[in-house]
C-alpha cells in the first residue's frame, strides 16, 4: 500500500528501541484504523521506529496514547476470558460437597475424642461400628480407659509403669477378685499381744493397740515381700488410732489423760486433756508437713469412758468424742481441724450418745448418722475464714422409722478409702465416689439388740443431696427426707449378726463375716456392688437361659456382647431401674439377709479339669422387704441396690476378714481373742 504525499513533518527524537514491543504483539495491539491509511498492515519492531520517526509530535503523543489503550483492552479482555474459562471448569467439574462424618476423621483425633467420653459411651462405641470396634480394640489406652471405668478404678498418672503393663495387671486383678482366685497367701506371725477388737486396718496398714503402744505394718502386695512392724510408744492412754491414708504418709494416734479439776461451785470434776499425734506412717516420727505434730485441746465435760472415732479426707480431720458409760452421759463433741496447721476449722455439740463414727462424703462435706433422732447429718466444712460456719446440719435424710418403744442403740459406719489423693506408689487405685458407704445400725427391742446392716454409694450420697435439698431460711433446721423418698432405689438392708470388725468394706465390695468356726472352714463370701459387674453376671445368665445350658462354662466375649447390646452398662445408679425391671435373678434375696448363707443353692460351672466351681450369684432389683423378725421398724422396710455374690473355691477358717484394697486379711486368735496370726489372701 503506498502512504499519501504530506509535506514533511516536524521530526522528534525517536523512540527508545528497547522500549518497542515486537511486532506480533503490535500487529494484534495497534487498530489498523486508528491512524488511518498511514499504519502500515504488517510491521516489524525497525519498521515500527521508522514509522513512528515519520510522524509528527503530535501524531506521536496520539500513538501511543492509543498504544496504551489498546494494551489496557487486550489485558481486560484477557482476565474476563479467564474468568469465563474457570466458571465453565468449575460448572462442568466440581460438584456440591460431600458432608464429612464423624468416622471420617483421623484415627489420631477419633482417639482424642473417644478420651474425652464416659468410659461407658466408648464401650457402647465399640459395639455399634466396625470401624470403631477395630479402633478401640487395637488401642490399649482406650482398653485401659474402659476397663479402669468397668472396675471402678482411677489411673495413677505419677506410676511408671507402661500402660499395657498397667492394662495387663488390671486384667489380672478383675479376674482375681471375680473368682477369689488368689495369687498367694502369705502368713504373718503376730508376735505381741493385743485383743482382736482392738485391730484396724486402713489404706493397706494394719495396726492394733495396747493401752500407751501401737504397732503396725504394711499388708504386704508381694509373696517375697519382708513384713516391717513399726512401734510407737506414748506417756499417756492411748483411746483411738487410724493406722493409715495413702498420699500424705499419715499415722494418727490419739491419747487421753485424765485430770481433776477443782471449782469454787461445784465438786471436783475430771476431764481430759487430749493430744492428736500426727506422725509420719514410713517412720514413726512427727510428720514433715504439719505446723503443729501434736494438736492439744481438753474436754469440754467430764467423760466416765472416752470413745473417739476420726476420719480424714484431703486437709480435713474430723474427730468425735463420746462417752461409752452407761449413765449421764455427757455431750458428745465434734471437731474438725485442719491437719497440716492445727486450725479449729468447727466445733458444736449433740447429746450424749448421739454420734459416733463421721463419714467423708467429699473433702469439704461430711455425714454424721444421728442415733437419737434416726437421721443421716449433712454438714459442711467452712473452707476458709470468711465462710459462715453453720450450727446445724444443712440436710437430713430419715432413716425407717421405728416402732414405738424402740431405739436406736449406736450407728457405726464407714467408708473407704477416703476422698482425696491417690496413693503413689500403685499404677490405679478405687475411685472415692463409687465407694459404698456401709452402716452398722444397732436398734434396742424388747431389751434385746438387733443387728442390721444398710449399704449405699457414695454417690448415691451425694445425689440425693443434689435432687432432694431445698433451700431454708438461715436459722431455721431442715426438715428430714422420709425414706421411702429416697432409700428403696439406692439402699440394700441386711438383718444379721455382725463381725468383728468394721473394716469388711472396701470400694464397692464387703467382705462377709466367716460362720462360726468349723474343723474344715468355709468358702469365703464376697458381695460386689458394682452396678457393672451386677450387668456382667445378668447378661451372662442371660445367654445360659438362651442357649439352653445350666452348667459349662461360657464364652466372655459373648457375655460381653450381651452385656453391651443390652444397654445395660450404666454409671448412674439412679438410671438403672428400667435396665433391671423384670430380670429374673439367679438366686432371689433371701428373707433373712447374709445370715441365712447367701450362697445356698448357687449355681456351679465347671473348669478345664472338671471340678466344679461356685459361679456369681446376682441378686434382683425387685424391691426386696427387709427381714425384720423383732419387729424393730414400723413399716416394712425394702430396698433394691442389687449386687453379685462370689465364693471362694477354697475353704477357709478364720475368726474374722478384713478387705483391703488388694487383700482379703484373715484373722486368727487364741483362746482370749488376742490376735495371733494375720492371713493375707492377695488378689492384687
Amino acid at each position: 500500500m503506498e502512504q499519501q504525499a504530506t509535506s514533511p513533518p516536524t521530526r522528534s527524537p525517536p523512540l527508545p528501541q528497547n522500549e518497542l514491543p515486537d511486532s506480533l504483539a503490535v500487529e494484534n495491539l495497534i487498530d489498523r484504523t486508528a491512524l488511518g491509511d498511514r499504519v502500515p498492515f504488517m510491521l516489524r519492531s525497525r519498521e515500527m521506529a521508522a514509522f513512528v520517526a515519520t510522524l509528527s509530535p503530535e501524531e506521536q503523543e496520539a500513538f501511543e496514547v492509543e498504544l496504551a489503550q489498546q494494551q489496557e483492552a487486550l489485558w481486560l479482555r484477557e482476565k474476563r476470558r479467564e474468568r469465563h474459562r474457570v466458571e465453565r471448569l468449575s460448572a462442568a467439574t466440581i460438584r456440591k460437597p460431600v458432608a464429612l462424618t464423624f468416622l471420617d476423621l483421623p484415627p489420631e483425633i477419633l482417639r482424642h475424642i473417644l478420651f474425652h467420653l464416659p468410659f461407658t459411651s466408648v464401650a457402647i462405641c465399640q459395639r455399634v461400628n466396625r470401624h470403631l470396634h477395630v479402633l478401640i480394640s487395637q488401642s490399649t489406652d482406650l482398653q485401659y480407659y474402659v476397663h479402669l471405668g468397668i472396675s471402678g478404678l482411677v489411673d495413677n498418672p505419677r506410676n511408671d509403669l507402661a500402660v499395657s503393663e498397667r492394662l495387663s495387671l488390671l486384667l489380672a486383678r478383675e479376674r482375681r477378685w471375680d473368682e477369689l482366685d488368689f495369687d498367694f497367701h502369705k502368713v504373718v506371725d503376730v508376735t505381741f499381744p493385743f485383743k482382736s477388737a482392738e485391730a484396724t486396718l486402713s489404706a493397706g496398714v494394719f495396726g492394733g493397740l495396747a493401752p500407751e503402744k501401737c504397732r503396725y505394718m504394711r499388708i504386704p502386695s508381694a509373696a517375697t515381700e519382708e513384713v516391717k512392724w513399726r512401734e510407737v510408744r506414748t506417756e499417756q492412754t492411748i483411746v483411738s488410732v487410724v493406722p493409715g491414708f495413702h498420699e500424705p504418709d499419715l499415722h494418727v494416734l490419739i491419747t487421753a489423760q485424765p485430770r481433776t479439776v477443782y471449782t469454787d461451785t461445784a465438786k471436783p470434776s475430771t476431764i481430759r486433756d487430749v493430744r492428736v499425734h500426727l506422725n509420719q506412717l514410713s517412720t514413726g516420727e512427727p510428720h514433715p508437713d504439719v505446723l503443729r505434730a501434736i494438736i492439744s485441746f481438753e474436754t469440754r465435760n467430764e467423760f466416765e469412758t472416752l470413745v473417739a472415732t476420726m476420719r480424714c479426707a484431703g486437709d480435713n480431720m474430723v474427730l468425735v468424742l463420746q462417752d461409752f458409760g452407761e449413765s449421764n452421759r455427757p455431750e458428745d463433741q465434734v471437731l474438725v481441724y485442719d491437719w497440716r496447721t492445727g486450725e479449729l476449722k468447727l466445733s458444736f455439740s449433740a447429746p450424749g450418745g448421739s454420734y459416733y463414727y463421721p463419714l467423708f462424703l467429699t473433702t469439704h462435706l461430711f455425714l454424721l448418722p444421728n442415733t437419737a433422732t434416726g437421721n443421716l447429718e449433712y454438714w459442711r466444712i467452712p473452707q476458709s475464714p470468711s465462710e459462715l460456719t453453720l450450727t446445724q446440719p444443712f440436710f437430713l435424710l430419715s432413716l425407717p422409722r421405728l416402732c414405738s418403744g424402740n431405739a436406736f442403740h449406736s450407728i457405726a459406719c464407714l467408708a473407704e478409702p477416703n476422698p482425696g489423693p491417690c496413693n503413689a506408689s500403685m499404677p490405679f487405685y478405687t475411685n472415692p465416689e463409687n465407694a459404698i458407704a456401709a452402716f452398722y445400725v444397732h436398734i434396742m427391742s424388747a431389751g434385746l439388740r438387733n443387728e442390721f446392716r444398710l449399704f449405699i454409694h457414695r454417690n448415691s450420697l451425694v445425689r440425693c443431696l443434689d435432687q432432694l435439698s431445698v433451700s431454708n431460711s438461715f436459722g431455721e433446721p431442715p426438715e428430714p427426707v422420709p425414706y421411702d423418698q429416697w432409700g428403696p432405689p439406692v439402699c440394700r438392708w441386711f438383718h444379721d449378726d455382725p463381725g468383728q470388725y468394721l473394716e469388711t468394706m472396701f470400694g464397692q465390695k464387703y467382705i462377709a463375716p466367716p460362720p462360726p468356726t468349723e474343723t474344715e472352714g468355709a468358702p469365703l463370701t464376697l458381695l460386689d456392688f458394682n452396678p457393672i459387674n451386677v450387668a456382667k453376671a445378668l447378661a451372662a445368665e442371660d445367654h445360659l437361659k438362651a442357649t439352653g445350658s445350666g452348667e459349662g462354662d461360657w464364652s466372655s466375649t459373648q457375655i460381653e456382647d450381651d452385656y453391651y447390646s443390652e444397654g445395660v452398662l450404666l454409671s448412674d445408679n439412679a438410671e438403672k431401674g428400667s435396665e433391671y425391671k423384670g430380670k429374673v435373678a439367679i438366686q432371689s434375696h433371701e428373707a433373712s439377709g447374709l445370715a441365712s448363707g447367701p450362697l445356698a443353692n448357687v449355681m456351679e460351672t465347671y473348669d478345664s479339669s472338671g471340678k466344679p466351681r461356685p459361679r456369681s450369684k446376682v441378686v434382683t432389683q425387685i424391691m426386696d422387704p427387709l427381714n425384720d423378725p423383732e419387729g424393730c421398724f414400723e413399716h416394712i422396710v425394702y430396698s433394691s441396690l442389687p449386687y453379685v455374690v462370689h465364693s471362694s473355691q477354697d475353704k477357709y477358717r478364720y475368726y474374722d476378714c478384713m478387705l483391703g484394697e488388694e487383700s482379703i486379711v484373715g484373722v486368727r486368735v487364741d483362746d482370749e481373742e488376742n490376735v495371733e496370726e494375720l492371713h493375707v489372701l492377695h488378689c492384687g
